[in-house]
C-alpha cells in the first residue's frame, strides 16, 4: 500500500504539469519535494518501483517537468549507484533515468551538476556510470563549447590522479625486472583500477575527438567564432592526451609484447626423422595499458595529423638557441625586445601548461620508439633538431625514481642519439645547460638505480653520447664530469675508462687531435694522477678509480713511446713517477702491512677463542658499527683486500717494467722462482732503496726484498712464481 501511494505521488505531480510549457519560476516548491521524495522512496523500495520511475522519467509528456527539476534529481539518483547499496537492476534503472536526464535537461546546468558530484567522489563504479550521461550531454552543447569540454577533462583527469600507482619495494636483486609488470600484470588492485578509469576516460574523449579532428571542408564553411571554439576545443583535447600519458601511461609498460615460438610438442615421428620441427608461432596479446596508449596516439594524430603541435610544445621546454623558431633580427631586437619577451614568456607559460614535460616524453617514446604514428612525422625535421629539442625532456625523466619511467627516457635517448653520426655535434653545444647535464643525467641512473639492465643501458647511452661531439666536445664533457663527480670512485673511474678510449681514438687519426694529446692530456691527467691523501689514501675506497688509471697509464707507455711521444705522456713522466706512482707505492706497503697484521691478529684470536660468544668480532665502517662478524668472515675480507693490493701492485710493476726497458734498452728480471733453501727472507729485507739493485716482492711475507747474489734457477720440478718490480726510474732520468 505504501508503495502504491509512492507511485500514485510520483504520477500525481507529473500529470499535474504533463504537456504544459511551464517554466521553473512556475513550478510550486512543494510539488518539487513531492516528486523528489517519491523518487528517492521508489529507487529505495526496489526494481519494481525503480522501473515505474524510469519509465515516467522517459515519458515524452513528462520532459518539461524533468528538464526543470533534472539538477534536483540528479543527487537523489547517483548515491543508488554504489555497489552493493542496491540491486543490479536498481543501478540499471538508475543508469537509465541519467540517460534521460543528459537528453532533456538544460545542457550547462547538468554538466556542473555531474562535475559536481564528481568532486571528491572515491567510488570508482558511481565514477564510470556518471560518464555515459555527462559524454551525452556535453555533446548536446551549443554556441561554444570548448573551455566547457576542457573544464570537464580537467575535473575527469584529477579523479585519476587520486588513484596510487602500484607500489614496489626497492629490489635487492639488481637482476629483478619486475617493473616490466606494471601495467601488464593484473593481480595488482592499483593497476587495475588505472587501467579501468583510463579506458573509461578513453572511450569517453573518442566522441569529442572526432568532432575536433581535422577537416578543411567542414572547417571551411565555418565562421571565425566556430573555428576559433574549434580550435580551443582541440587544445583541449591535447592536453587532456597529454596529461593521460602522463598520469598513468608513462608509468606502466608500454612495449610491444614479444612474439614466442612454441615448438609443437606432439611432432610426427616420420617428421622428427626428416628433421623438420613444427613450430606453432602464438600471436601474442597485447597488454591494456599499450592499447591504451595505441588509442591516445591515434587521437593525437586526428587531431594533429603531423604531431606538429606536441613537437612544437617539445620545442619550448629546450634552451632558446636550439630552437626552430626564427630569430629576431639585431636592428628589431632593442624595438621589439620589451614588447615581445612578456608576450613569449606568456605563450610559453601556456605551452608548458598545455602539455606536461612527462606526458611528453610519453609521446615521443611513443612515437620514436615504440614508432606509433613515426610515418606521420614530418620528414623535414632533421636529427639533430629532434635530439636537441627532447634533451630537457629526457634529464627530466632520467632523475624520477621509477623504473618504467627512467626506461622510456633510455630508450628514447637510445633511438634519438642513433639517428646521429659520430662528431655530428660541436662543441657549442655544451654552452648550453642541458646538453652538459645530459651525462650527469646518465651516471644519476648508473649509480642509483637499483636494475643492472637500466644501469647498463644508461652507460651505453653515455658512450654515444660523447661520441657524437667533435673532440673539443669530448674533452669538455669528459673534463666536466671529472670536476663534477670527484669524490665518488666509481663514476671517477669510469670516466677515467672514458679518456682512455678517446685517446686511443684520437691516436688512430692522422694527425692526432690536440684535445687528447699534448698540454690538453696533461690537463686531464694532473686531474687523474692524484691520491687526495698522499700515500696515507685509503686506497680500497679509492680502488674503484686507481685500478683504470694505472690501465690507462700502462696503455699509454705502451702505446706512445718515447721516440715519438705523440701524448706527451714522457714528457711528464719525472712528475707523474714522483707525484703519483712512487706515493702509490708507499701507500700499497703500508696497507699491506697493516692489513697483514691485522690478518694475524684475527687469525690468533681465532685461534685462542674458546666461548662461542668469543667468536664475534665487531668492525666500524666510517664510524658506524656494523653488526657483529664471524672471524671466519673478516678473515675473508681481509684477504680480499691483500688481493686488491697485489693486483694494484702488479700494475705497477708491469708500467715499471716497461719503463725501465725504455731507460736502459734491456727488460729487468721480473721473476723470482720460489723454492726451498737454506737462507731466511729476512737476512733480505731492505731497510733502505738501492739505486743499483732490484727488489722483488718476498713469496714468504710480503716485504720489499733486496735480490741475493748469484741467485740461481730452480731445478726441474721446482715452484716457480712471478712477482713484480717496485724499483722506479732516478728523478734526474730525462725520456726524451
Amino acid at each position: 500500500s505504501a508503495q502504491s501511494n509512492m507511485a500514485d505521488d510520483l504520477k500525481a505531480v507529473l500529470q499535474k504539469f504533463a504537456g504544459t510549457s511551464q517554466q521553473e519560476d512556475d513550478l510550486e516548491p512543494e510539488d518539487k519535494d513531492v516528486f523528489l521524495v517519491s523518487a528517492q522512496k521508489c529507487l529505495e523500495a526496489g526494481e519494481a518501483e525503480s522501473e515505474i520511475l524510469l519509465r515516467e522519467v522517459s515519458n515524452k509528456a513528462n520532459e518539461v517537468f524533468i528538464r526543470e527539476v533534472g539538477w534536483d534529481l540528479l543527487p537523489v539518483v547517483t548515491p543508488f549507484l554504489t555497489a552493493g547499496k542496491s540491486p543490479d537492476i536498481v543501478q540499471q534503472h538508475c543508469r537509465g533515468i541519467l540517460g534521460m536526464l543528459a537528453e532533456v535537461c538544460k545542457p550547462k546546468e547538468f554538466v556542473l551538476g555531474i562535475l559536481e558530484k564528481l568532486e571528491g567522489l572515491e567510488d570508482d563504479e558511481v565514477f564510470k556510470a556518471l560518464l555515459p550521461p555527462l559524454q551525452r550531454v556535453l555533446q548536446r552543447l551549443t554556441g561554444k563549447k570548448g573551455h566547457c569540454i576542457g573544464l570537464t577533462l580537467t575535473t575527469l583527469h584529477s579523479h585519476l590522479t587520486e588513484v596510487p600507482l602500484p607500489t614496489k619495494k626497492k629490489p635487492q636483486d639488481p637482476e629483478d625486472e619486475s617493473w616490466r609488470q606494471f601495467g601488464v600484470d593484473m593481480k595488482d588492485k592499483h593497476v587495475r583500477r588505472l587501467l579501468d578509469m583510463t579506458e573509461a576516460l578513453v572511450e569517453f574523449v573518442k566522441p569529442f575527438v572526432q568532432m575536433a579532428k581535422k577537416d578543411s571542408v567542414k572547417e571551411a564553411a565555418m565562421d571565425k567564432e566556430e573555428q576559433k571554439d574549434l580550435e580551443i576545443l582541440r587544445k583541449e583535447l591535447v592536453k587532456f592526451l597529454t596529461r593521460l600519458l602522463k598520469y598513468p601511461l608513462v608509468y606502466l609498460n608500454l612495449e610491444e609484447p614479444q612474439v614466442k615460438e612454441v615448438k609443437d610438442k606432439e611432432q610426427d615421428s616420420e617428421r622428427a626423422t626428416d628433421g623438420a620441427e613444427a613450430e606453432n608461432v602464438q600471436e601474442p596479446q597485447k597488454n591494456r595499458c599499450r592499447l591504451c596508449a595505441e588509442a591516445n596516439m591515434s587521437y593525437i594524430q586526428a587531431l594533429d595529423p603531423s604531431f606538429s603541435r606536441l613537437l612544437n610544445l617539445c620545442d619550448y621546454y629546450c634552451p632558446p638557441d636550439t630552437r626552430g623558431r626564427k630569430r629576431t633580427k639585431p636592428e628589431q631586437k632593442d624595438k621589439e625586445q620589451e614588447g615581445d619577451h612578456g608576450e613569449e614568456q606568456k605563450e610559453e607559460d601556456d605551452a608548458k601548461e598545455e602539455a606536461p614535460l612527462l606526458g611528453l616524453c610519453c609521446f615521443s617514446y611513443l612515437l620514436f620508439v615504440e614508432n606509433m604514428g613515426i610515418e606521420k612525422m614530418p620528414a623535414v625535421l632533421s636529427h639533430e633538431y629532434l635530439g636537441a629539442i627532447h634533451i630537457v625532456l629526457i634529464c627530466d625523466v632520467l632523475k624520477k625514481p621509477h623504473r618504467p619511467v627512467i626506461h622510456k627516457g633510455l630508450e628514447l635517448t637510445r633511438r634519438l642519439l642513433g639517428n646521429l653520426e659520430p662528431f655530428s655535434l660541436s662543441y657549442e653545444l655544451l654552452e648550453l645547460q642541458p646538453f652538459a647535464v645530459l651525462p650527469e643525467s646518465l651516471i644519476h641512473v648508473m649509480v642509483k638505480c637499483p636494475t643492472k639492465s637500466l644501469r647498463k643501458l644508461a652507460h651505453q647511452q653515455l658512450t654515444a653520447y660523447i661520441d657524437k661531439f667533435d673532440w673539443r666536445g669530448r674533452y669538455m664533457l669528459l673534463r666536466g664530469l671529472m670536476e663534477k663527480t670527484e669524490g665518488h670512485a666509481g663514476v671517477m673511474g669510469l670516466v677515467v675508462g672514458k679518456v682512455k678510449d678517446q685517446i686511443d681514438a684520437c691516436l688512430q687519426e692522422d694527425p692526432p687531435s690536440e684535445w687528447f694529446t699534448g698540454n690538453r692530456l696533461s690537463e686531464l691527467l694532473r686531474k687523474i694522477l692524484h691520491l687526495p691523501d698522499g700515500a696515507t689514501t685509503d686506497l680500497l675506497d679509492n680502488r674503484d678509480w686507481i685500478v683504470p688509471t694505472l690501465n690507462l697509464l700502462r696503455y699509454l707507455v705502451i702505446k706512445d713511446k718515447p721516440d715519438q711521444n705523440q701524448t706527451g705522456i714522457w714528457t711528464d713522466w719525472p712528475g707523474v713517477e714522483k707525484g703519483f706512482l712512487r706515493q702509490l707505492r708507499t701507500g700499497v706497503n703500508l696497507s699491506k702491512s697493516h692489513f697483514m697484521e691485522e690478518l694475524n691478529k684475527t687469525k690468533l684470536k681465532q685461534k685462542n677463542a674458546k666461548k662461542p660468544q668469543e667468536m664475534q668480532v665487531s668492525i666500524e665502517v666510517a664510524g658506524d658499527k656494523m653488526p657483529d662478524m664471524p672471524f671466519e668472515q673478516q678473515i675473508m675480507v681481509l684477504e680480499s683486500s691483500m688481493q686488491m693490493f697485489s693486483v694494484i701492485e702488479s700494475l705497477l710493476g708491469r708500467i715499471t717494467e716497461i719503463t725501465e726497458t725504455y731507460r736502459t734498452g734491456e727488460k729487468p728480471m721480473g721473476k723470482i722462482y720460489k723454492r726451498e733453501t737454506d737462507w731466511k727472507c729476512s737476512d733480505f729485507h731492505a731497510e733502505e732503496d738501492d739505486p743499483d739493485a732490484v727488489y722483488m716482492t718476498c713469496p714468504c711475507c710480503g716485504e720489499k726484498t733486496k735480490m741475493p747474489k748469484g741467485f740461481e734457477p730452480p731445478k726441474p720440478g721446482e715452484e716457480l712464481k712471478q712477482f713484480d718490480i717496485e724499483l722506479g726510474p732516478p728523478d734526474d732520468f730525462d725520456y726524451l
